[in-house]
This record gives C-alpha cells, structure tokens and sequence, in this order.
C-alpha cells in the first residue's frame, strides 16, 4: 500500500491549502457528491461517523463529502497535540491520506473538462477509485482518533473511577452508628487519598506545571473539615459563606489515627527546615488532628469553650475566622471539581478531549488547585502564617 504514496503528495496538499486553491474544494466535491449519487458506486461514508459520536459534528451538514473534512485530510500531519501529547497517527492513516488525495487530483482535471463541455461525465473509473479512497480513510482516521480520545481522556476517567467509591464511602458514613462509622471513615480517608492522587495525574495532564500543585496532601482536606466543624464563642459556627447543604468530607475530620506533624521548633528553626520534610511525621510519630490545629492556630474545641469565658484573645480569633475562611474556600471548589468530573461520567463518549481548551472544566481545576496550594503554604507550612 506505501508504494501507492508519492513523495509529491505533501508539495500537492500544500497546494491545494493554498487559497485560491481552497476556495475550489467545496465546489468541486459537490460536482463529485452529484455524480456518486446518480451512479451506483461503493459506500463512501464510513460507519464509524455513526458509531463515535465524538466526531458527528463533522458531518452534521448531511454532506455526503464535507469540505471540513478533506481539509482535515490535506492538513493532516504524522500526529495531533491534545492536552499537550503528541499522539501519531498509525502510517496506514498517512497513506490512505495520500491516496485520497491524489484520486482528488485525477478527478480535478476531469471536472474543468466537464465544465467547458470537452466531456459529458466524470468517468466512473475515478469516482469508484475515489469513494474508495475516500471510505476507507475516513474509516480509519477517524477511529485513530477515537484511540486517541481514549487515551487523552484516561486521567479524567481514572480521576472518576477514584471519586466514585469515595462518594460511596461518605454516603455510608452518614448510615452507620459509632464504632462502624469509625471504620468507614477510615475506607474514606483511603479513597480520599487515592483520589487526591488520581486528580494529580489529570491536572498534570491538563494545566501547566505552574498552575497546579505538585502534592497534594489529603490530610489537608480534613484540616479544613475540622476548622469548619468547630464553634465560635456562644455555640455558634464561624462565619462562613459555605453553603447550607452537606458536603462531602463533612466530619471526615473524625477518622481515626490521622497524624499531622508535630511541630517543636521556632518560627525562625522552621524556616530553615522546611522543603527538606524535615517537619514531616516519621517512624509513625505526629499530632492528632485536634492538638495540631491548636498548636497551629489556637484553635480547638478547648480553645473555644475558654473563648466562650471571655479568656481568649483577638489574635486566635482572628486565625480562626482566616482559617475558617479558606476552609470554606478549599472544600467548596472541592465540591465544584467533584460535581463537575461526575457530570463527565455520561459524555465521555461525546467531548471533546482536548481538555485544555475547556475553560469551564480548566476554571474549576484552576480553582481547587489555587485553594489547595493557598492553605498548604498557611497550615502545612506554619510559618508563613505569621
């Protein structure tokens, strides 16, 4: 089959992308279109403009030969970028390419002949070599690219398929009594970690390296929860403008056997330490949530209740309604990156995978990832809340 691919074919594809060119294309594939119609000729149009959904826009038209789509043909290169991969194109695509495009060359010439009346009709010899080559490259360009879709889109769906059981997971703890709901809670936090790691690979793939971050630490997560769960001075929550309904990680801040670093050096002893993990728990030494959130920011339910006495200070106060603030911050856009990769699941078979070029779906991960990295630096790096 390469034998029957010149190596003119690109000087001529580049010809006819040229303007003057280009404005013939969809005249003369019409002329083309009218004279498959009346002969009986072998199927042009392939099945898969049927069975990938993905790429039936191309051909919303009705046309039985779109100009969009040759045009896609004479541009087409050895590969396509989506999401920032370079995905090749298999050779059997290149050269049904080029066959397509020198069958449109031979039947160029027959059409000016028509037109100025030398011939009465297209020969049937060319129409049957070009339905065709026509058949079988869209046939085969378009399932290449459905390999490639797949493949750009695995990050998004191995981020799903990690969502799914942590939200099966939470919904079950809402279910259980106490102890059991301990244990669940424990299979949450499990799932809560893998999806953290699942989201890094699509953001990764997604957003450039200095829009994201790059580790994310779980146990944040339920930092948040648990400053969103305590009460300010009279049994009221901290203010917030977190929403009335449930979240998902509500009360996750519970489960158990969650260690956080346990923080015995200065301000300026920090300073030098961190970036070298040297604050990192080790050999399964650390805090409980709880101590650490008070040695982090004087706040805690004790804390709270000597508020509620009159003997706290403005200061815990203050880092209490700053931490309560980017709380509701971070485990809101937690929910919006939820509800959005969710609402994926079912379209999977019809998006676009060019992920990076969906504002709405770029926006929200954009929004999870400033959020996470702001209250990372705050309160898994102490002393930069000073």
């Amino acid at each position: 089959m390469a034998a029957n691919a010149t190596l003119g074919v690109r000087a001529l594809r580049e010809d006819y992308c040229k303007p003057s060119n280009r404005a013939e294309i969809p005249r003369n594939l019409n002329a083309i279109s009218e004279a498959l119609e009346v002969g009986k000729f072998e199927r042009v149009a392939s099945q898969e403009r049927e069975d990938f959904p993905r790429f039936r826009y191309l051909f919303e038209s009705g046309e039985l030969l779109p100009p969009a789509v040759f045009m896609q043909a004479l541009e087409l290169g050895a590969y396509e970028t989506i999401n920032g991969a370079q995905l090749l194109f298999d050779p059997e695509v290149l050269v049904l390419r080029d066959n397509l495009v020198i069958s449109y060359k031979a039947l160029v010439a027959k059409i000016r002949q028509k037109a100025s009346k030398e011939i009465d009709r297209l020969p049937d010899a060319m129409l049957r070599k070009f339905a065709s080559a026509w058949h079988a490259w869209e046939s085969a360009w378009l399932r290449n690219r459905e390999v490639h879709a797949v493949e750009a889109l695995q990050p998004s769906v191995k981020a799903i398929l990690a969502l799914e059981p942590l939200i099966i997971s939470a919904e079950k703890e809402r279910l259980l009594p106490w102890p059991r709901v301990q244990h669940q809670k424990a299979i949450t936090l499990k799932c809560l970690e893998g999806f953290v790691h699942a989201f890094g690979e699509l953001a990764a793939s997604v957003l450039p390296s200095n829009k994201r971050e790059k580790d994310h630490d779980a146990r944040l997560l339920l930092l948040m929860d648990h400053v969103l769960s305590l009460r300010g001075p009279g049994g009221e929550k901290l203010k917030t403008n977190s929403p009335a309904r449930p979240y998902l990680l509500e009360k996750l801040s519970s489960a158990p056997n969650v260690l956080f670093p346990d923080h015995q050096v200065t301000a300026n002893e920090a300073s030098t330490l961190l970036g070298s993990h040297a604050l990192a728990p080790r050999d399964g030494q650390g805090v409980p949530l709880e101590s650490y959130a008070f040695k982090l920011l004087g706040t805690s339910g004790e804390a709270n209740q000597a508020n509620a006495r009159g003997e706290g200070n403005a200061r815990g106060g203050d880092l209490a309604q700053k931490a309560a603030d980017h709380a509701n911050e971070l485990l809101s856009a937690f929910e919006s990156l939820k509800d959005m990769l969710m609402s994926l699941k079912s379209t999977l078979e019809h998006i676009d995978p060019a992920l990076d070029k969906d504002d709405a779906f770029v926006a929200t991960l954009q929004r999870f990832e400033r959020a996470f990295r702001r209250s990372r630096r705050l309160f898994l790096e102490p002393d930069n809340l000073a």
